[in-house]
């Protein structure tokens, strides 16, 4: 239980990600250790994790309790609750809908949605000089852009869903947590905290269903153009599809999965930025150079996939606030299936017996000073090719790629598999946002780190919002 105390106390007393680094840090690549009756396996060695996340993934699948819990709150086995065949076909029938090309269509309403929050929510922080809870703005706005591009719903209209999403998302008390991660069919037992998250999903399951009938009762969707289509539309016209119940789940999945990673991974970004004025003075100029070479008649470079990627500064802040910040502190938990051997960067063989757990703790792995120069310190230029902070990183490797030690999506046929959506659209918000406004901390607010039961957050994001200046010469 060390660990889940470890992790409940993190927001108030315990260093983040404690124990887990010293633990790296102490014992090594491959840390052995018991979670109530479970024999586990703290992975953090490159070759090893190859072997079990790429090369032989099929002999670790995802923990049932997990699949349980996540199955839970999708609504049924969708992406991240469903293995080996069943997950192979919906992965086989999802993915054309999250390529470059694809998601290129959506970045157009990343930009408005976010445009309608600076000139609504911000610009009135801004000029009644109130202090807003930053965490809740962007879980609101996220949500919106989710709702909009999966399945074209505007939570913005519809506060009875918004606030049934909200529910689900409350963090558990530590008990709960002990309880939902690691007895079996704890979620479904009758205790009040549970019974409104199942009252919560059945409003948001309802839904759901109403807008997938109100799609398939109007005229043939794939009629429409490709660019107004939301993915909902994608799947529905899709003619490997499957039932109305799967059209839920994987909608459930984008939103659960697109929204708690995107928010969380903002809130932290404005967490780094609030502190580091000199970082974004230097967004700031990125972005007034890319804007400033538009005639303005046209859409506007924010809006487009080829302007956003431009900015090569602002992604590689969003990367290093992404390393520093594990939003998902640890990949889903596997479970050797038949025992193995693993072997290990030193040449060694690592013996996993049949039922050993294996967590992979991304949080310590993106700390480890084995893989990262200075690896507490945010240095963004670490993620630019060509810089000396890469050099140095890369040299620390062994010129070896940071694919087996940074992964904030995964890696594998289990990886995030709209990580080009989450990408774009943090440039967007993030480029959007410093190019408008300036966020400061309040005296109120709490950036350790708070364990929802699905990612990482600050434990209170208080913030003020002050109109950034006129010019970035200003």
């Amino acid at each position: 239980l060390q660990t889940r105390r470890s992790i409940a106390t993190w927001q108030s007393t315990t260093d983040y990600p404690e124990p887990y680094l010293s633990w790296l840090n102490q014992y090594g690549s491959a840390v052995y250790y018991r979670e109530l009756f479970t024999h586990t396996v703290m992975l953090s060695d490159p070759k090893a994790l190859q072997h079990v996340l790429v090369t032989h993934a099929s002999n670790y699948p995802r923990h049932p309790i997990i699949r349980s819990y996540l199955g839970d709150i999708v609504m049924g086995e969708g992406l991240v609750s469903s293995e080996g065949a069943k997950h192979d076909a919906q992965r086989k029938m999802l993915n054309p809908h999250f390529t470059a090309a694809q998601v290129k269509g959506f970045v157009k309403v990343f930009e408005q949605l976010t445009t309608r929050c600076c000139a609504t929510i911000l610009e009135a922080a801004a000029t009644a000089h109130t202090r807003l809870d930053m965490a809740s703005v962007l879980q609101t706005l996220t949500l919106e852009i989710i709702g909009q591009v999966a399945f074209g719903f505007d939570f913005h209209e519809h506060p009875e869903a918004l606030g049934a999403y909200q529910q689900l998302q409350l963090a558990p008390s530590p008990l709960l947590l002990i309880g939902m991660f690691s007895v079996p069919g704890f979620i479904h037992w009758p205790l009040p905290p549970l019974r409104r998250r199942r009252a919560a999903k059945n409003v948001l399951a309802t839904v759901i269903s109403d807008v997938i009938e109100h799609k398939l009762a109007s005229v043939n969707p794939s009629s429409h153009d490709d660019n107004h289509q939301d993915l909902l539309d994608r799947i529905l016209t899709d003619p490997t599809s499957t039932t109305n119940h799967d059209a839920v789940t994987h909608v459930m999945t984008f939103m659960t999965a697109g929204h708690e990673t995107t928010s969380s991974s903002l809130a932290w970004v404005l967490v780094e930025l609030a502190a580091r004025p000199v970082v974004v003075a230097r967004i700031r100029q990125e972005v007034h150079t890319l804007t400033s070479v538009s005639d303005h008649t046209t859409t506007s470079p924010l809006a487009t996939w080829e302007g956003i990627h431009s900015l090569k500064y602002t992604l590689a802040v969003i990367q290093e606030t992404m390393r520093l910040h594990s939003v998902f502190f640890q990949l889903m938990r596997r479970l050797t299936e038949q025992d193995d051997s693993v072997p290990l960067s030193d040449g060694s063989m690592l013996p996993l017996p049949k039922g050993t757990s294996i967590n992979v703790l991304t949080s310590a792995m993106h700390l480890n000073p084995k893989s990262w120069t200075n690896p507490t310190e945010f240095t963004p230029e670490r993620f630019m090719e060509d810089t000396p902070e890469w050099a140095a990183d890369a040299a620390l490797r062994q010129s070896k790629s940071h694919a087996f030690v940074y992964m904030p999506f995964s890696i594998g046929s289990k990886n995030c598999i709209g990580h080009r959506f989450a990408i774009a659209e943090l440039l967007v918000i993030v480029a959007t946002f410093v190019q408008n406004f300036d966020f400061a901390l309040t005296d109120k607010a709490n950036v350790r780190h708070l364990y929802n039961a699905m990612t990482v957050v600050p434990a209170n994001l208080e913030m003020t919002v002050s109109r950034a200046p006129q010019s970035v010469d200003e």
